[in-house]
């Protein structure tokens, strides 16, 4: 499983990886090199700031903070995880032949927030949305931990990209970690 994500900064993809090996053996790939850790399923990340790069077929790309999204549209993912309050991300997006998640705080979200304090985040899926296995999920709300470095469309992405895995394991339903 390939997660590809275009950013121009790592916050984001350490996160994401740094999460998911909690579930997942994830092998991370950056212009600075490569390394593995965790225990799973195999999960490659591949962090990027030029989605020319990404090879075709990856099956989750994940948009962080990066300005030139023009070049994706000729990309194909099975998904798009995308910041639905950033303008450039979702003019880019209209265009794209690929699904895309929206995460963000409107009920037209995909992906949205129901109540958020100092240490958790409320995640509310806000209309059935079909893994990559095919198992469809109904909406929900989930209470996720929020720590204080990190914004919410972090945890609402990586709430997105554990669900479209099948994440199963304990370690997501736990309302503490």
């Amino acid at each position: 499983m390939d997660i590809a994500v275009i950013d121009d900064k790592e916050e984001l993809f350490t996160f994401i990886a740094d999460e998911l090996e909690k579930s997942f053996y994830v092998r991370r790939f950056t212009k600075k090199g490569q390394r593995a850790s965790g225990e799973g399923k195999t999960v490659n990340m591949i962090l990027s700031d030029e989605p020319d790069v990404l090879v075709n077929g990856s099956k989750i790309a994940v948009l962080g903070g990066f300005s030139d999204y023009k070049r994706m549209r000729h990309r194909t993912f099975s998904c798009c995880i995308a910041d639905s309050t950033s303008d450039i991300q979702m003019d880019t997006l209209l265009c794209s032949d690929f699904p895309v998640i929206t995460c963000g705080c409107s009920a037209m979200d995909t992906f949205s927030y129901t109540s958020v304090t100092d240490d958790f985040l409320t995640v509310a899926l806000n209309r059935k949305l079909t893994t990559l296995s095919g198992r469809v999920v109904q909406p929900f709300e989930l209470p996720r931990p929020l720590k204080s470095e990190k914004n919410i469309y972090s945890v609402l992405a990586l709430t997105a990209i554990r669900l479209l895995l099948d994440d199963d394991s304990q370690e997501y339903y736990k309302i503490y970690s």
